[in-house]
């Protein structure tokens, strides 16, 4: 009876309908478990339709509409992908006979990409009667596929991304961004109700105009009391409160009315000042936890996720789009408030006064509306190709001043300023386009409010010559009319801010959803202290899916073991390295370090233990004491002086005037070449790692220099695991083993002298490179 393996990456077992379910099940063997079942969208003559890729420990199969190819494990001679313009076929070789498994489009390329590595695996393990292991990054990039696709457009997500930037909701970023206002909600609390005092005294100042004018300069004008014959919107309050101090017509009422405006001005500037502090307070301290949380979630990224984005787009997200934020929390949102709250009071104070007249003002609203979407539909498009233009402009410096030293070298200043320009353009020609937008937008919108303005003076002027309607009562309602259509105004533009705070939003929590290389759900346990054992189990890696840089290696390091890795540039030697530094995990197969899954640990606490001598050794903007005691913060000045001395870096630090004090500059730039190597491995000897990983760590610098780096490199390896790339070969005569790789393959182990003996690839490498120091001397 066939059985279930318990045990399989159940995401690469895909659901299939019940007849491929019972036409599988009919050719399955007792004690034959399925391992991998995937559909594709092509059949093999390529038309749409699915055929099913099945793989188990004895066989594989190709189950198709018609027939079955189903062929021995034991019998396969290769595993080959074929590339075709928009296809792929998966191939198989079989006791000298090719086999088309299955085709399939580039849209299930990631999927299929695992195919032939599990193949030839599962024929191994069929070999050996080994029994299956299942590495945890398969199954992540299992899992990844059934999300590599927008449920909505159908698109392909950018990797790591878990939503579909073509398909965001506008106002759920918007919604996301105010949940961080939740925490603060007493100070909204309190800014709000100030911002409810401060509408409140505004609507003021027009019934005081109206007073005046009404009660004070025309009786006295015309020595008459004017008979109103449509009162409201609170003048009769006003006449009511101010008549027991002042009578109509005299100057006492006149002077009551200024000193209440003024009143009423102070009071409302007062208490708009405090508001907006606290609202500015609000929004500095939400953009500053955004911050510090944006790159405290960038510290948690893998290393290919710096690796595939440029860090001009990472620092214009982190400052650019943040500061965006900020005017939004600070400014747009308060202003947003606050217009509302305008509009709804004032609209109040208008129909108490004249509903006949306020109709006339609501008359160019769907003008306004339509209007408006009309332009915001437009400026999204605008803003979000804007920012991509800013992206490109932080790239370009982040990557040339760094570089200042190359570009002078080679002389190509005139050729960076013309790039420089050129993206300059492009951005300058975006921001034209968006004024080009705007200028059309708010005269438009200035035009549709005014026709209300003039609409108000006509049949408000005719009811005043009429009588039936105050001078007094028109002066209000047109400043309230004004007050109305400026927050009216200010919605229209607040559009703008939204499309500009959406865009930003969407970049800030594109950083934030990107998954970390540990998620929070998995909670690795730390690995314990170790000895530095290292083993390869059958350890295949590719950077991109089907096309591996490290394949089916194995091999194990004893703790103390000094490595030596050589080979052709790009044969994997620095992929190798950054897997036994938990940069990267296995796609197939196990790193284990002391007998540690480096899946299965946490990564952070791996590299705590582990010391790293790059070829470019990389300073920070410090002291020299600080650059020395990175790995190690609480370091004493005693530790540090110990370990400058055993890399041989004492003697020139103590040469500069300020010692140890000395500030390296950017990246060390006021270090030489040797000098930075040398407090590279201070840094490392004051960790005192298990393991060490030196790449090409003295192939920069000259004989010199290169003699005292190696004597500090000897006292360093002492009792260390050590993982060796070496520029010079020569230099690997030490290694207690050298593993040459070739294409992503060990394809040789042993002693130097051994290695040479056999005349293999090393041998033929030490012959090339003494007859090119040999040509160098001549």
């Amino acid at each position: 009876m066939a059985v279930q393996d318990a045990r399989r990456p159940q995401s690469y077992i895909m659901e299939a309908p019940a007849n491929i379910k019972a036409r599988i099940k009919d050719q399955l063997e007792p004690g034959e478990v399925v391992k991998v079942q995937l559909e594709t969208d092509y059949t093999l003559d390529g038309r749409y339709g699915s055929d099913w890729l099945v793989v188990t420990n004895r066989r594989v199969m190709a189950v198709r509409q018609g027939d079955m190819v189903i062929i021995p494990l034991l019998q396969l001679t290769s595993v080959t992908v074929i590339d075709y313009q928009g296809n792929s076929f998966l191939r198989v070789t079989a006791d000298g006979q090719a086999h088309d498994l299955v085709r399939y489009s580039r849209t299930l390329h990631s999927r299929f990409a695992q195919a032939p590595i599990l193949i030839e695996r599962y024929a191994q393990e069929a070999a050996h009667d080994d029994r299956e292991l299942v590495p945890r990054e398969i199954r992540w990039k299992a899992k990844a596929e059934q999300r590599s696709r927008c449920p909505k457009c159908g698109g392909v997500l950018p990797r790591r991304h878990r939503q579909c930037p073509n398909c965001l909701d506008q106002r759920r970023l918007i919604m996301r961004l105010l949940s961080y206002v939740v925490p603060h909600w007493k100070l909204v609390a309190v800014a709000s109700a100030l911002l409810v005092i401060t509408t409140g005294l505004g609507l003021l100042p027009p019934l005081f105009y109206r007073t005046i004018i009404d009660s004070v300069l025309l009786p006295a004008s015309q020595g008459e009391t004017v008979v109103v014959l449509e009162q409201g919107g609170g003048s009769d309050l006003i006449t009511r409160l101010v008549t027991p101090l002042a009578a109509p017509g005299t100057r006492q009422l006149l002077y009551l009315m200024v000193f209440l405006l003024f009143a009423t001005h102070f009071l409302d500037a007062t208490l708009e000042a405090w508001r907006h502090y606290l609202i500015s307070l609000l929004g500095q301290t939400i953009t500053f936890n955004l911050r510090n949380q944006m790159y405290s979630h960038l510290q948690t990224l893998s290393l290919s996720y710096f690796s595939k984005e440029d860090t001009g787009r990472i620092m214009q997200r982190v400052t650019g789009d943040v500061r965006r934020l900020q005017d939004f929390l600070s400014n747009g949102l308060q202003h947003l408030l606050q217009d509302i709250l305008k509009l709804v009071s004032i609209t109040a104070m208008l129909l108490m006064m004249s509903p006949r007249l306020t109709l006339m003002i609501m008359i160019p609203t769907p003008f306004l509306i339509i209007t408006t979407i009309f332009f915001s539909r437009w400026l999204r498009r605008v803003y979000s190709l804007l920012w991509k233009r800013y992206d490109g402009i932080s790239s370009i410096l982040a990557d040339t001043i760094p570089g200042m030293r190359v570009v002078k070298a080679f002389a190509q200043e005139n050729r960076e300023v013309a790039r420089f320009e050129q993206r300059s353009r492009e951005l300058l020609d975006g921001e034209m386009n968006a004024a080009k937008i705007n200028a059309i937008f708010g005269p438009t919108m200035g035009m549709i409010t005014f026709m209300a303005t003039v609409l108000i003076w006509w049949l408000g002027g005719e009811r005043v010559l009429s009588g039936t309607l105050t001078l007094g009562a028109l002066t209000a309602f047109n400043s309230y009319m004004a007050q109305f259509y400026q927050p009216v105004r200010n919605l229209c533009n607040l559009n703008r801010t939204f499309q500009q705070t959406a865009s930003s939003a969407e970049r800030v929590f594109d950083v934030l959803d990107t998954e970390p290389e540990v998620s929070e759900e998995e909670k690795l346990p730390p690995i314990p202290p170790i000895r530095g054992r290292v083993e390869f189990r059958n350890v295949t890696f590719a950077y991109e899916p089907g096309e591996p840089v490290l394949k089916n290696m194995s091999f194990t390091v004893e703790p103390g073991e000094m490595i030596g890795l050589a080979g052709h540039s790009g044969a994997g030697k620095s992929t190798l390295i950054n897997m036994i530094t938990g940069f990267y995990f296995a796609d197939d197969g196990q790193v284990l370090v002391d007998g540690h899954d480096l899946s299965k640990v946490d990564p952070r606490s791996l590299r705590d233990q582990i010391g790293v001598v790059l070829q470019e050794p990389f300073l920070f903007n410090g002291t020299i004491a600080e650059n020395i005691a990175y790995g190690k913060p609480g370091a004493s000045l005693r530790e540090i002086i110990a370990a400058a001395k055993a890399a041989n870096a004492h003697e020139f630090i103590i040469r500069f005037p300020d010692g140890y004090d000395t500030r390296v500059g950017e990246r060390g730039a006021r270090l030489s070449g040797g000098e930075r190597q040398r407090l590279a491995i201070a840094r490392a000897i004051l960790k005192d790692p298990k393991i060490l990983i030196l790449d090409e760590a003295t192939a920069s610098v000259d004989t010199e220099t290169e003699a005292k780096i190696q004597e500090a490199l000897d006292r360093l390896i002492k009792g260390r695991t050590t993982f060796a790339i070496a520029h010079r070969l020569s230099t690997l005569r030490n290694a207690n083993r050298l593993f040459i790789l070739e294409r992503g393959e060990l394809v040789e182990v042993g002693t130097h002298d051994e290695l040479i003996n056999s005349g293999g690839v090393y041998a033929r490498l030490c012959q090339m490179q003494a007859a090119l120091a040999q040509l160098r001397a001549v």
